[in-house]
């Protein structure tokens, strides 16, 4: 039975990479990565006219009229800071690859929280009713995933294997760029 909360608790927690952060391109063809906690410690900083965000308890500005545009790597930070970000200059469009890839792991996690519902009834019906209790967790779960996900950006096999490591290699080279 805790094994059913604890994976579902887990699967709920997503910890932020570099991947994540909005990529600033400046017209001197310097990128700028700023996360999500930066951003909204410095949101209050902002104004019509320049960018803000706080590293490291210093607040940064960025004029708007250096940035030539911004990208994101990242569906969960596109959603969140895309429509924000509009006024300072001109959002780039996810890549087809980040879309496959956060649809993916969307329909994996999923199923594997069917899975388990699946499991986590059976124990229920057949071992312990007491199971039953927590059973709903991973189901309410699957379904809600199932819902976000676009299955035309799906993919399996050597396909998803190949992304996969395409987009650690691309994180390994933002971590890079932020440590510079």
């Amino acid at each position: 039975m805790s094994i059913i909360v604890i994976q579902a608790i887990a699967s709920a927690i997503s910890i932020p990479t570099e991947a994540d952060n909005i990529n600033i391109h400046l017209k001197d063809d310097q990128m700028v990565s700023v996360s999500k906690k930066e951003w909204k410690k410095g949101k209050r900083f902002c104004s019509e006219d320049r960018f803000a965000f706080v590293r490291n308890k210093q607040v940064i500005f960025i004029e708007k009229s250096d940035i030539e545009y911004i990208r994101y790597e990242s569906l969960r930070t596109f959603e969140k800071t895309a429509d924000f970000m509009e006024e300072y200059a001109k959002v780039q469009e996810l890549d087809e690859e980040v879309l496959k890839y956060f649809h993916t792991v969307k329909h994996k996690k999923a199923r594997t929280s069917q899975v388990l519902a699946v499991g986590a009834t059976c124990m229920g019906v057949l071992v312990s009713p007491l199971v039953l209790v927590v059973a709903p967790i991973p189901l309410i779960q699957a379904v809600s995933r199932m819902r976000k996900v676009e299955y035309q950006y799906c993919v399996k096999g050597k396909e998803w294997k190949s992304l996969k490591n395409a987009r650690k290699k691309k994180i390994k080279n933002y971590k890079l760029k932020a440590t510079a």
